[in-house]
């Protein structure tokens, strides 16, 4: 029911109905859900209304309960490590937040103080560890540990203190994730190539970026039933920042490395004293060069999200954003047999023409809670991006020098929308807990590309003559759009409570994957339109509290590959196919603040690769993929003063069933098979405010070539910093620095191209 504020309640009424809550004999069983949702089935089954401030609310779940008796019981079980409590007077229940005594006798007591304790929300001072996670597609918020997938969750105060300028920053520390120097992350031996956002599949990294991020939730696997296609082995949802109940004004300055400085703005709060309306501005400025020579980089962005409580049970998020970015990209080698030892990292091996990309997004959110019984969550997102693309291509030769095609696209037009709708519907059946949610998403992209581009080859190039390749003046000729996509999953999901230990997910997908090509007269050069229905189910045992097991078997739709711009095939639509994959896991807390998560799991999918080993050959699709392996990751404070977050990755990779009797048994290119890392924060006891951190990271061999030829080798990096916490005049002020490669490895970090060099970064940052 919805939160009710009471003006008058006689002495009488209220005592006896204090006296029959606190006494009751109300029998609970409540399965983990939104603790919104989860304090009105208490406040609708004991007829009582219910207090709180809704923000207090927000993103947090409640654990379930089972035959649970009375009123106090279960809203204490239900609001266990929220950082709530619940007091009953004068005939309501009334959550706050915990309060905690200052016993002090000190002269400077402050009395009772008022904190929010174990909230897991993903703070330095938490070890980083959130507790519950946003939603992946149909299935809504939900307690990280009860998930029934592998998961790793960045929190915005993990962003801030590595100075992310990339999120291929980050997610070189992650113990799932494969370091590749590129725009696609690479999770399970399979690259993530669509980003979500806000629980929306898109299709441009660059239209997100890390200083309006609030957190980036790490899916492991296969997730095309939750999101639909194209990321075979797992996703990426990133959430933004919302309104602050307390105002605040942050502004930092810094040096992601070389002469690549930045300002950063956030600020945020409310516009009004009933907390209904809010925002959140967060605006960038950074230009320089970076720490590779010849790279010059620029970013201009500003993001905003307002969003209005319309009542107690609806919430509206409008997000707009525009940036502009310009970037020299690295050069992008390929070799035909004998890979040579990884080439000084920092040098750019291409001219210093950089890529320029201009974004602008709309995101509109709304949540509303209907009745007691049904809540819907509604979403749209619409991008565009405008791109100038300057590349480099050498190709290494037998005598020692470079075939190198240069590569010039005029600006295309890029546009991108997603669409979600989910009803959810909280009931019992018997002693079964359902919370059952049918919706439809869709993502829709089109490209827009003129006639004509620079593919210019040329003999003869020494490496340190690569900077100096001239790009040709080209007429473009007229615009056309060259491809759309339409990716619609219509999706039912029953969120199963049978007790306090067994709970299950159960979903089916219609999933419809609409693609075309078209030449620059209009016509239709390839179409497609393919549909499947695929499952989703998970079993969840959790024996005891702090222990969670599943079993997971999905499958999903996927798109062919549309073939990149430097294969011979360019712009061909591969076949779409069904992946599948089968996994079983734990998840363990050790303390409050300390979270281990393991799976074992098998991925079966299409094969697709080039048929030469190089990023110039042509692209094809022939037999089985199968990744299949063990994770292990942990997140969190072990001791008050420590927190670690690590892991690693072992997997078997194989191609099975091909008609090519040389890839049989082999391991598919760019993938690499182990994966172990560790970071670390220690504050120093003796200097408050002090953090030591640092972290080592491994990422074993792979080949760049399906025949196995071309080995690229394993690498290990190393990363040290330090950050201070202090206060100017009566501004809280953090100095932070870190070392990333500290010993200035040159290595190659995907098959065609070197990973970084030695960086330093700095910045500091005033709260006012």
């Amino acid at each position: 029911m919805s939160s009710l504020k009471m003006k008058f309640l006689s002495p009488v009424a209220a005592l006896l109905l204090c006296s029959n809550i606190y006494a009751d004999e109300i029998n609970y069983s409540i399965k983990s859900q939104s603790l919104k949702d989860a304090i009105e089935v208490i406040s609708k089954k004991s007829k009582t209304p219910y207090i709180v401030n809704g923000t207090l609310l927000e993103g947090k779940t409640s654990k379930a309960v089972q035959n649970v008796i009375g009123t106090k019981n279960a809203l204490n079980q239900i609001l266990q490590d929220s950082g709530l409590e619940a007091i009953i007077e004068d005939g309501a229940i009334i959550i706050r937040e915990k309060r905690v005594k200052n016993t002090s006798k000190n002269e400077n007591d402050l009395g009772e103080v008022n904190i929010l304790a174990n909230t897991k929300d993903g703070s330095a001072e938490n070890g980083y560890l959130v507790g519950d996670i946003s939603g992946i597609g149909i299935w809504g918020s939900r307690s990280l540990q009860d998930t029934p997938y592998q998961m790793t969750v960045i929190s915005s105060d993990l962003l801030e203190n590595n100075m992310v300028n990339d999120f291929k920053d980050i997610f070189k520390k992650m113990p799932t994730i494969q370091d590749t120097e590129t725009d696609f992350p690479t999770l399970r031996g399979y690259q993530s190539r669509y980003p979500i956002l806000e629980g929306i599949k898109t299709f441009y990294s660059l239209s997100i970026d890390p200083i309006e991020t609030e957190r980036v939730e790490i899916l492991n696997g296969a997730s095309g039933f939750m999101y639909g296609s194209g990321n075979v082995g797992g996703a990426i949802n990133y959430t933004l920042k919302k309104s602050t109940d307390e105002p605040i004004k942050n502004i930092t300055v810094g040096n992601y490395g070389g002469s690549d400085y930045y300002t950063h703005l956030d600020i945020g709060g409310k516009f009004d004293e009933e907390g209904k309306f809010g925002y959140r501005l967060n605006a960038l400025y950074e230009d320089g060069e970076s720490y590779i020579e010849n790279q010059s980089k620029s970013d201009k962005l500003i993001s905003a999200t307002f969003d209005y409580d319309i009542s107690d049970d609806a919430t509206i998020i409008l997000n707009l954003m525009h940036r502009e970015q310009e970037e020299t990209l690295k050069a992008s080698f390929s070799f035909s047999d004998n890979r040579p030892s990884a080439y000084d990292s920092t040098k750019l091996y291409a001219p210093d023409k950089p890529t320029v990309d201009e974004a602008d997004r709309l995101m509109l959110k709304l949540n509303w809670d209907i009745n007691d019984i049904f809540s819907t969550r509604l979403a749209y997102t619409y991008t565009t991006v405008e791109r100038y693309i300057y590349e480099v291509y050498p190709s290494l030769q037998t005598d020692g020098f470079f075939k190198t095609s240069a590569f010039y696209r005029p600006p295309f037009d890029w546009v991108g929308k997603g669409v979600q709708a989910y009803l959810d519907a909280d009931f019992d059946t018997a002693n079964i807990s359902h919370k059952l949610s049918i919706g439809v998403s869709q993502s829709f992209q089109e490209r827009n590309i003129y006639e004509n581009s620079l593919w210019d080859s040329e003999y003869g190039y020494s490496l340190v003559d690569l900077k100096n390749i001239k790009y040709d003046d080209i007429n473009p000729g007229e615009k056309y759009k060259i491809h759309e996509n339409k990716d619609t999953n219509i999706l039912i999901g029953d969120d199963i409570l049978f007790n306090d230990k067994w709970s299950a997910l159960i979903g089916v997908n219609y999933s419809i994957i609409d693609e075309k090509l078209y030449s620059s007269d209009g016509s239709t050069t390839s179409d497609y339109d393919k549909s499947a229905t695929t499952p989703n189910l998970s079993l969840i045992y959790k024996p005891f509290k702090e222990l969670t097991t599943y079993v997971s078997y999905i499958e999903a739709l996927e798109q062919g590959t549309i073939v990149g711009d430097s294969y011979t095939n360019a712009g061909e639509i591969l076949p779409p196919l069904v992946s599948k994959q089968y996994e079983v896991g734990a998840k363990y807390s050790l303390n409050e603040n300390f979270l281990i998560s393991s799976a074992l799991f098998k991925i079966e999918n299409a094969n697709q690769y080039s048929d030469d080993g190089t990023s110039t050959g042509t692209y094809v699709q022939d037999g089985l993929e199968v990744h299949q392996g063990i994770e292990l990751s942990a997140t969190g404070r072990v001791t008050e003063n420590l927190t670690l977050m690590g892991g690693f990755t072992f997997m078997e990779l194989s191609i099975e069933d091909s008609n090519n009797p040389d890839l049989e048994g082999k391991e598919p290119t760019g993938a690499a098979s182990r994966l172990a890392k560790v970071f670390a924060e220690y504050d120093i006891p003796s200097i408050e405010g002090l953090t030591l951190t640092g972290g080592v990271n491994y990422t074993g061999k792979k080949y760049g070539n399906s025949t196995n030829t071309d080995i690229v080798p394993s690498f290990t990096t190393y990363d040290v910093g330090t950050r201070y916490k202090t206060k100017i005049d009566k501004y809280p002020t953090t100095f932070n620095v870190t070392i990333s490669n500290l010993t200035d490895e040159d290595y190659w970090a995907a098959s065609s191209t070197l990973g970084d060099p030695r960086n330093i970064a700095f910045s500091m940052k005033m709260e006012f």
